[in-house]
């Protein structure tokens, strides 16, 4: 899916418009999986000065929608389309991501290891820094 939003905050009604025009292509059969209230909520709260349409040309995941869209998107597809065995492997997905992005995040904050570049970097300007302060005056000066 190409992701909208990166430039401004969209706001949560337009979200809901996006999210009511997706949910109108999904089968009756998938759509009666959602229950009634909370297609009804959607209905009621989206905004309807802001137009946005499902490009008929284009699979779900070739639609520029927001962030915020997909997440509710992935929310009800989560919790109301998905069967048993599907729900399981998502949730597996989605931990091993978790756990992936943690350790990711660990390596780079890591307090050992937080200083380490700082460190080396000021250590080679204080080593170039006494070169030059032990040249003499006057090769500095006249470049010899």
């Amino acid at each position: 899916m190409k992701v909208q939003g990166c430039e401004k905050i969209m706001k949560y009604e337009e979200c809901l418009v996006e999210l009511d025009e997706i949910l109108k292509h999904l089968s009756n059969e998938d759509l009666k999986k959602i229950p009634y209230e909370i297609r009804k909520a959607i209905n009621e709260q989206k905004d309807n000065n802001y137009n946005w349409k499902y490009d008929e040309h284009k699979d779900l995941n070739q639609q520029t929608i927001d962030r915020q869209t997909i997440a509710m998107l992935s929310y009800l597809n989560m919790e109301y389309l998905l069967n048993k065995e599907q729900k399981l492997l998502m949730h597996k997905i989605h931990t091993f991501n978790e756990n992936k992005a943690e350790e990711e995040k660990s390596k780079k904050y890591n307090p050992k290891n937080i200083f380490k570049n700082t460190f080396v970097n000021e250590k080679k300007e204080n080593t170039t820094l006494e070169n030059t302060t032990n040249q003499k005056w006057y090769k500095k000066f006249f470049h010899l």
